[in-house]
């Protein structure tokens, strides 16, 4: 195993947190690629000081719970030799993000011991694993496969701007007063939790259910886009991949649940706020996610009523209209800064039996099949482990193809349904 540090003194000394990136706690980004070639591992180690001249924090040490020290420590880079099995082998792994990985130990991370990233490859008879693990609080999706591809592009003997003289911080936020910010969100009507129901989320993400998940379903890219031809076509709007597939998603819990009418539904949709919210720009390397809510969705909607709805909710936010985005995320910051007990979904009916808030996450769009480190790119992209909901995941065929993996409670009442073909065979008909 090899300690891999930059073959330059980091200009930036310290690289600091936003409260985003705080949010994100424990969490841990584990990307797995499969490649059909033997990768050139003596490039990758070569290149990988050059990277960390525009990513320094990578080879550093968290000094505080705010920031970390670039102090060019270095991280892990390991490579196994496994010439007695092969890919399928490791497509039959239960455990494939830790049976080919060298495992990030995030006490060890929080307390200064390590670095926040680890990387292996592995040489296999037919191919090649890359695992990488990576601290969640340093980046989110879009940083990480970023990153990632850039290490490619080196190794391939291509440029990358890698200067980096000072941190792109997060925009600055006008933080109001505490009971400022409680009022405020009180009068929005935000979820306040109570004692019980944090036990209660406790006890669940402790439990066997929250692990629970399902064989994915992969939908034709063909058939996405006649889902969003036909939607676009019923309700007047142009409607997104993401929307007519979450309009789906949640249709779907409905029937699961069968609750008739009890209760509304909400949707939480992952949005990337760079360019958005107060013009982050769109090189921000870290945590620049958040969650858009669409409220009050009834199960006497169709598939489409419900697509034009999150359609158009999305578009307020995403377009930043009348200044919503910015309000939202400063309302977002605040309540994390004063660790106020209010969110603007109900959790608590996310993590219920019958969840009536769906949770998706939506990275189709994410180049995770751009990685090329001179070889040719991998031909599967396993899933990070983040506990989503519902992950939609791509596909590697070219056609737009994409994947929905379920978690957790949802996952086991499809199970319990006969199985995520059989629940979707009715509303994937458009």
């Amino acid at each position: 195993m090899k300690n891999i540090i930059s073959n330059k003194e980091s200009i930036i000394k310290t690289w600091k947190f936003s409260l985003l990136d705080m949010a994100c706690g424990d969490m841990i980004i584990k990307a797995v690629w499969i490649f059909s070639t033997k990768l050139d591992t003596a490039l990758m180690e070569e290149k990988l000081p050059l990277l960390l001249e525009k990513y320094p924090f990578l080879a550093g040490r968290m000094k505080s719970a705010e920031s970390i020290s670039c102090n060019n420590e270095g991280f892990p880079f390991e490579v196994v030799e496994r010439q007695d099995i092969g890919i399928k082998n490791v497509l039959k792994s239960q455990h494939v993000y830790d049976d080919f990985s060298l495992k990030l130990n995030i006490k060890d991370f929080k307390t200064g011991k390590c670095a926040p990233m680890t990387v292996c490859v592995t040489s296999l008879n037919d191919g090649t694993v890359l695992s990488v693990q990576m601290a969640h609080i340093c980046m989110d999706g879009r940083s990480f496969y970023k990153m990632m591809n850039e290490w490619g592009v080196l190794c391939r003997g291509e440029n990358v701007d890698i200067q980096q003289s000072v941190q792109l911080e997060f925009p600055k936020v006008d933080f109001m007063t505490k009971p400022q910010a409680a009022a405020i969100l009180e009068k929005k009507k935000w979820t306040k939790l109570g004692f019980k129901d944090l036990v209660k989320m406790l006890i669940y993400s402790a439990s066997k259910d929250s692990k629970v998940s399902c064989t994915p379903l992969l939908i034709d890219g063909d058939k996405v886009k006649r889902m969003k031809a036909v939607a676009s076509q019923k309700t007047g709007s142009e409607i997104s991949a993401n929307s007519i597939l979450s309009a789906v998603i949640v249709k779907m819990v409905m029937k699961l649940n069968g609750l008739n009418g009890k209760r509304d539904y909400s949707l939480l949709t992952v949005a990337d706020i760079r360019g958005r919210y107060k013009n982050i720009n769109a090189d921000y390397i870290g945590n620049a996610s958040n969650n858009i809510v669409t409220h009050s969705l009834k199960d006497d909607c169709d598939v489409f009523e419900l697509a034009r709805q999150i359609q158009e909710n999305i578009g307020r936010y995403a377009e930043n209209k009348d200044g919503a985005m910015d309000e939202y995320v400063d309302l977002c910051m605040n309540s994390l800064k004063h660790k106020l007990p209010y969110v603007a979904f109900d959790l608590p009916g996310m993590n219920a039996k019958r969840p009536t808030t769906i949770y998706v996450n939506d990275q189709h769009k994410l180049p995770v099949y751009d990685l090329d480190f001179g070889t040719g790119r991998p031909v599967i992209s396993i899933p990070n482990d983040l506990p989503d909901m519902v992950k939609i995941w791509p596909a590697n065929d070219g056609k737009g193809s994409v994947m929905l993996f379920f978690r957790g409670y949802l996952a086991r009442n499809i199970i319990r349904n006969g199985g995520v073909d059989e629940m979707f065979a009715e509303m994937m008909g458009l």
